[in-house]
């Protein structure tokens, strides 16, 4: 999850680089729309038309969205939700239609 904010100059040189907060009400809405776009691999004529990596890819991605919050940190929310965007997970690229 990007969470940079690139400023330019006139010229198109960069001039500052940025990273904006995020917040775990925010992940868990990225995340539960990224399960909604893999469950239709996960059907069992689809995934079946899978190959082996693919269907390894599939099943470690998510995994990967169930984990994200193991970077919840109940002493620092906003640390925890930062960390959790800045390694969320990126779906596979045959995924993408």
């Amino acid at each position: 999850m990007d969470r940079t904010i690139t400023s330019y100059d006139q010229e198109g040189n960069i001039t500052d680089i940025d990273y904006r907060d995020t917040d775990w009400i925010l992940l868990k809405l990225m995340r539960e729309s990224n399960f909604r776009d893999s469950d239709l691999w996960m059907l069992a004529d689809r995934y079946a038309q899978l190959t082996e990596e693919q269907q390894t890819e599939l099943v470690e991605y998510r995994q990967a969205l169930r984990d994200i919050t193991n970077y919840f940190d109940e002493n620092d929310d906003t640390d925890g939700a930062n960390n959790a965007a800045d390694n969320f997970p990126i779906a596979p690229d045959w995924m993408e239609m």
